[in-house]
């Protein structure tokens, strides 16, 4: 009865074919759908991982660069670069070259991920040991004392003179020495007083408020003086070859940051601003203040600087075996 109702008999060979069809659609839409995430996902893999390397590329040139202009007689001796599926690290090392021999001055280490973050990872800073009654708690890295500068124009209530250690070091070590100049000297005078035992220059990039700011630091009779360590000094190394290359290159290295120095920009700027007082002179040579100076060698070398009448204070940083 119900067959001779329906107006169109059932066709099982095409509802086959209609079935096979469906099914396939399906697996065609099911491949095409793969494919393209498929496609998205490396293409977005593709672009976090160039964002990734460009970013990285650009934060180490800023950080070597920086590098060159930070950190007393410090030099940046390299990057070495880990790949993993999603993220990069970069380790950059560092050392000082004391009297001809590089001592090991620790390690830097960042992470750069495909989603464009960057963050460090490691870096190790100076420490000190001591009793607050001390008179003098001096700051180690890398198991090698850090040298300190004192500010010419800032009131210590003790300034060091670590000269005379000089007649107690063997002469088969060889030393590091941070002079603190009277006043600020222009770069010839201090390259013909102390001559090839120049291994950096401190640079003045203080401000007026800053060194108003570190008087009165150092007259609370509960702190301790204030110093600069080498951490935190800013400046350049010496080069025999030329006097004007090291110079204009810690100049160059300011103006670069200015314009686009990440994270260093606002640092650039106020240090440009201090040294021009500023921009009442031009960011020249003839304008860099030299406050200071990190001299190496044995110790029978350095001792003649020991009567030396521009250097207001003297403090010993790394020393080694010459050999």
């Amino acid at each position: 009865m119900n067959n001779e109702k329906e107006f169109f008999p059932k066709d099982f060979e095409f509802e086959k074919l209609v079935k096979k069809a469906r099914k396939r659609s399906i697996i065609k839409m099911v491949l095409i759908s793969l494919s393209i995430s498929l496609i998205v996902l490396f293409g977005s893999y593709f672009i976090g991982d160039t964002v990734m390397k460009l970013k990285m590329e650009k934060e180490i040139e800023l950080d070597t660069s920086w590098n060159r202009i930070i950190g007393a007689n410090v030099e940046e001796r390299g990057t070495i670069y880990n790949y993993s599926l999603t993220s990069a690290t970069a380790k950059s090392s560092f050392v000082k070259v004391v009297g001809g021999v590089p001592i090991p001055w620790g390690e830097q280490e960042k992470v750069f991920t495909i989603l464009g973050t960057s963050r460090l990872i490691s870096i190790n800073g100076p420490s000190s040991l001591g009793y607050i009654d001390d008179e003098r708690i001096p700051m180690y890295y890398e198991g090698k004392r850090v040298v300190e500068f004192f500010h010419p124009q800032v009131n210590y209530k003790q300034l060091f003179d670590d000269r005379t250690l000089l007649n107690e070091i063997d002469d088969n070590k060889v030393v590091e020495m941070a002079f603190s100049f009277d006043d600020g000297y222009s770069i010839k005078y201090v390259n013909e007083v102390f001559k090839d035992k120049l291994a950096w220059y401190w640079v003045d990039t203080f401000s007026k408020n800053q060194i108003e700011n570190e008087n009165n630091l150092n007259q609370d009779e509960e702190l301790r003086d204030a110093t600069v360590h080498g951490f935190q000094a800013y400046g350049f190394s010496y080069h025999r070859m030329s006097e004007t290359f090291p110079v204009m290159n810690f100049i160059t290295t300011l103006e670069k940051m200015m314009e686009d120095g990440g994270d260093y920009e606002e640092d650039a700027k106020r240090i440009v601003s201090n040294i021009t007082n500023h921009g009442e002179v031009k960011l020249e040579p003839q304008n860099i203040k030299i406050i200071g100076v990190v001299v190496t060698g044995k110790p029978s070398e350095l001792i003649k600087f020991s009567d030396e009448s521009m250097v207001r204070g003297a403090t010993l940083g790394a020393t080694t075996d010459q050999y």
